[in-house]
């Protein structure tokens, strides 16, 4: 499907999850001077400018990032993750721009690894390698670029030469063969690359409960067959009530579903890093209720 464009949705609370998320597993990954692979399977442009028309249209900066960029900065310091991406992600809103994952595994990332990034939308595979031209140089990881179906690159190029690395998943959700897809594509690449973390956003949402479960557990019970002794984590995002969000047209004129929409969203980890789970569990709280309290 190539109608989804991230810009709608850019610095949503999801995306503050999400990206928080993977900075925490990029700092662990680079605890060790060994390189390694990521592989970003729907990466988008990098770069979103928040004063787009159709970042406006939706106001999902507004109510996210933006609002979130308005904590005080001492209100954070008991949360170290959130800290470290509020400070990250300043200097990029004071030119009204977000960072979007593959903007940030460049940044985090060291010369010794390397990045493979997918993307199928033929606008936004330009933007990425376009965006994508700042970030060479000899102390940056080397980029690989793919106009390719994400799923068909991940199958493709796993388990990396590296051995060590991770891979997020970050599809759009748009029809529930999506979430079958998600299962087959996560079971078949953790049997063949058994260490690597996987990283796979998912979103909230009242009408697809039933998919998102059965995706989720047949996740997890194949992993656990594979290795029992896999570490896995499911960190969930809730920012109002299942029934509360409706969703917005996008365009003139589009019918709108009248079902309650995205009320949140949740990383699942597989192969989750020393400590991470207890890291984030309570920076989620402390989320939580900041948006929760926007949306009363």
């Amino acid at each position: 499907m190539l109608s989804y464009q991230h810009v709608f949705h850019a610095g949503n609370h999801a995306d503050i999850l999400k990206h928080s998320v993977l900075i925490q597993v990029l700092e662990s990954l680079n605890k060790k001077d060994k390189p390694y692979t990521f592989f970003d399977t729907h990466s988008g442009s990098a770069l979103y400018d928040l004063t787009d028309s159709r970042s406006l249209k939706t106001g999902e900066a507004e109510k996210g990032v933006i609002q979130f960029s308005k904590s005080e900065k001492d209100s954070l310091k008991d949360y170290p993750p959130l800290l470290h991406y509020y400070d990250f992600v300043s200097a990029y809103l004071k030119n009204h721009l977000y960072p979007g994952s593959p903007e940030i595994e460049a940044c985090f990332m060291r010369k010794q690894d390397t990045l493979i990034l997918s993307e199928l939308h033929p606008s936004e595979i330009e933007n990425l390698r376009e965006n994508m031209k700042n970030h060479k140089g000899e102390n940056k990881p080397s980029v690989k670029i793919h106009f390719r179906d994400g799923w068909e690159m991940l199958k493709a190029l796993t388990p990396p030469s590296t051995g060590r690395g991770a891979v997020l998943i970050d599809p759009s959700y748009e029809t529930s063969d999506d979430y079958l897809k998600v299962a087959e594509i996560i079971c078949a690449v953790n049997k063949k690359w058994s260490n690597g973390i996987i990283l796979l956003w998912y979103p909230l949402l009242a009408y697809r409960k039933n998919e998102i479960k059965c995706m989720l557990e047949t996740i997890e019970n194949n992993v656990l067959k594979t290795n029992h002794n896999t570490q896995i984590s499911n960190l969930v995002l809730k920012v109002n009530k299942e029934d509360a969000h409706k969703e917005v047209a996008l365009e003139k004129n589009e019918e709108v579903n009248d079902s309650p929409r995205l009320y949140g969203s949740g990383m699942f980890i597989i192969n989750t890093p020393y400590m991470l789970e207890e890291n984030v569990r309570k920076p989620l709280d402390f989320l939580a209720n900041v948006f929760s309290k926007k949306n009363q």
